[in-house]
């Protein structure tokens, strides 16, 4: 399965990095995850945030934010709506449900009225 995500928010922050002090290159950041397969698209409900600093290239975790970080996350999630959890199916995945269908039928048409296919 090959793994992408949406992206619900990204924010720029101004406040001060735990790790490098600098003020400018904070981004706090809300995604979802979604699998892809040939066969099913499933978009998960955890929604996955995370701050990281562009300037020292950190991962600010929620052990080393601030009160002003916190703040900021707090009303940056309030601000973001999640897509419905769901799992589609894609075109091949029905390509292959009629072709099995067709086969049963086909199959059923052979054992137990062979008569229609000319074959009695």
């Amino acid at each position: 399965m090959k793994t992408e995500f949406i992206i619900l928010k990204e924010a720029a922050l101004t406040n001060n990095c735990p790790e490098c002090y600098s003020n400018d290159g904070m981004v706090l950041s809300f995604k979802q995850e979604k699998l892809k397969s040939k066969l099913i698209v499933k978009t998960k409900k955890e929604i996955i945030e995370s701050i990281e600093c562009g300037k020292c290239e950190t991962k600010i975790y929620p052990g080393q934010w601030t009160i002003d970080i916190e703040r900021v996350y707090d009303y940056h999630k309030k601000t973001i709506k999640s897509k419905p959890s769901s799992v589609k199916f894609t075109g091949l995945f029905y390509t292959i449900i009629a072709l099995i269908l067709v086969l049963i039928g086909f199959g059923y048409i052979y054992l137990f009225q062979p008569e229609l296919l000319g074959l009695h």
